[in-house]
């Protein structure tokens, strides 16, 4: 199954993708917030996604803020324009973590990570999925 993840922003939307196996999660691209829905509509089309995951940008406290329900706008919306499943993600510490590897990011590409971000965020979505996965079949 192919699955698109999501960072949402309200400058930049980071986008990822995995391949039918699930096995592989690369970065996709970075687009204008302004020009989201439009984009990530003809990318589910072209590349045949099945399930989208959106990250949720929950507050240090575990709470949902502004940005939260940005995310969950856009989901929302993709979800019953487009007919597909979309399940949401906590990406507490995902920017973090892109930004402690910063050395390794181009000179020219370091304010731009919400692309590398929402490959953390589907591969944690997909990790879980798994463990889920052989649990379910370990109890059958």
């Amino acid at each position: 199954m192919r699955w698109l993840g999501i960072d949402t922003g309200t400058v930049h939307v980071g986008l990822a993708i995995s391949n039918i196996e699930e096995s592989i999660v690369v970065p996709l691209e970075i687009i204008p917030a302004n020009v989201a829905f439009p984009a990530i509509r003809a990318i589910v089309l072209r590349e045949n996604i099945q399930g989208i995951v959106v990250g949720l940008p929950l507050l240090p406290s575990g709470d949902e803020g502004h940005s939260v329900k940005i995310a969950r706008k856009l989901g929302s919306k993709l979800e019953v324009d487009l007919g597909i499943t979309v399940y949401y993600e906590d990406e507490t510490l995902t920017t973090e973590e892109v930004l402690s590897h910063r050395s390794n990011i181009k000179k020219n590409n370091r304010h731009r990570h919400d692309d590398l971000s929402a490959t953390l965020i589907l591969n944690q979505f997909l990790q879980k999925r798994k463990i889920d996965k052989i649990h379910t079949d370990a109890e059958i």
